[in-house]
């Protein structure tokens, strides 16, 4: 009597599963928006592929369409909007709780994808809004700081463990080398410039914001100093004055090409070393220290669920197959070449060793920023302000108050926008 008891029940659930993925009969359809996160060449057909196993799995049939980057922002806002278009989708982690404030993402139970411990813990954070989440964690990324070690064995130094150490190597390889041949590093025509000063300004013990969010903090003497010793590079000869206006490509290719000894990157530049200078002789080490620690930024995509969905059983379903183990590697070592959000991932090998090691080690004590609605507004006034500063180091007009000046500026804006926040 037990057994068909239990065998009604199974027999139960396995109609209740399948009753929610279809729709009027129909084995369900859901719509998967990705980014350009790999080549379209292996990308595409991986995706494709794994679409294929889930169908066969679960019957439900999955429409990938990639979306750039530069439109995800309006075309996400758009199905929000309308309701339509999509399931499932990519978000980037700073996006995240910007979009979830519009109401137009579904709440997530974390406990139907492992709990919150099992993700790396800055990639959750970043899918909360208001202490509920709204996405699942995918995959990770992290700075670190990458050096040639030619240039480091002839100018006879070792990789820097903190921001005095790498001023004094700095020196070393510029008396070997040349001016600007240290570092390179993003400028004026960065979008993502605060990533790199957040991590300086972390470890020297600043924020961003208080605890609560309330207010900017930015502004005081740890931002200060931190913003100094950022802009020093370029005035101290270390990196190049052009330096001052690149854009993070072009930071990153002056040491892929060989020509600079240290930039800080990430994970997916090893692909363009492998791509543009397989014969550069490079290592990774953890971003040096400040007076107050280790620090780095801690980036990377989650998967959001359209509140107007349809068919949110398949999309949870989906992104639940994404996120097995051996899916979550493959995507990551072979593809993309960024970080597992899931911490089960890291039982591969793959990253116990070498850079990989390096980035899991980083990604661990990496930080994210806060999960405001307004935070958009919040990284476009801090950068504007940033890039001011440079730009008057290039113009020639700046001096010991220019600092102290645009962080101040930056800091009343900051404050009027977080008056925004419900």
């Amino acid at each position: 009597m037990k057994k068909k008891v239990s065998l009604v029940l199974w027999l139960v659930f396995c109609i209740v599963f399948v009753t929610s993925m279809t729709i009027a009969g129909q084995t369900a359809t859901i719509t998967f928006w990705a980014m350009p996160n790999a080549p379209d060449e292996t990308h595409i057909p991986w995706i494709e592929a794994k679409a294929r196993e889930f169908q066969a799995k679960t019957g439900v049939r999955v429409n990938l369409e990639i979306v750039g980057w530069d439109v995800a922002w309006q075309r996400i806002s758009t199905a929000i909007v309308t309701g339509e278009g999509v399931d499932v989708f990519q978000v980037g982690t700073t996006w995240n709780p910007q979009l979830a404030a519009t109401g137009g993402l579904e709440e997530i139970d974390i406990r139907e994808f492992g709990g919150k411990d099992a993700f790396m813990k800055a990639n959750y954070e970043s899918t909360t809004y208001k202490g509920k989440c709204y996405g699942i964690p995918w995959f990770a990324e992290t700075r670190a700081l990458f050096y040639n070690v030619d240039m480091f064995k002839k100018a006879g130094v070792q990789p820097p463990r903190t921001h005095d150490e790498l001023y004094q190597v700095a020196e070393k390889i510029v008396a070997t080398f040349g001016e600007g041949s240290a570092i390179s590093l993003a400028g004026t025509n960065a979008w993502d410039l605060l990533h790199n000063w957040s991590i300086i300004l972390w470890a020297n013990g600043g924020s961003l914001l208080t605890k609560d969010n309330k207010a900017a903090i930015f502004n005081n003497e740890i931002g200060v100093k931190s913003m100094k010793w950022y802009v020093d590079l370029v005035r101290r000869g270390y990196a190049s004055p052009a330096c001052a206006e690149y854009d993070q490509p072009q930071a990153d290719a002056a040491f892929i090409n060989g020509n600079v000894a240290m930039c800080y990157m990430g994970p997916w530049n090893i692909a363009g070393i492998e791509q543009q200078n397989p014969g550069l002789n490079f290592g990774v080490v953890e971003p040096p220290a400040g007076s107050k620690g280790k620090a780095s930024f801690s980036g990377g995509s989650n998967l959001a669920i359209l509140k107007a969905s349809r068919n949110k059983a398949a999309a949870k379903e989906w992104a639940k197959f994404l996120l097995q183990t051996e899916n979550m590697v493959e995507y990551t070592k072979n593809l993309t070449h960024m970080l597992p959000a899931t911490i089960d991932a890291y039982n591969d090998p793959y990253y116990e060793s070498g850079v990989w090691k390096t980035f899991k080690t980083t990604l661990e004590y990496a930080t994210a920023y806060p999960p405001l609605a307004t935070w958009g507004d919040i990284e476009n006034i801090v950068q504007q302000e940033f890039k001011n500063i440079l730009a008057e180091y290039v113009n020639g007009t700046y001096d010991e108050n220019t600092v102290k000046k645009h962080l101040n500026a930056a800091a009343d804006r900051v404050n009027d926008v977080l008056k925004r926040e419900r």
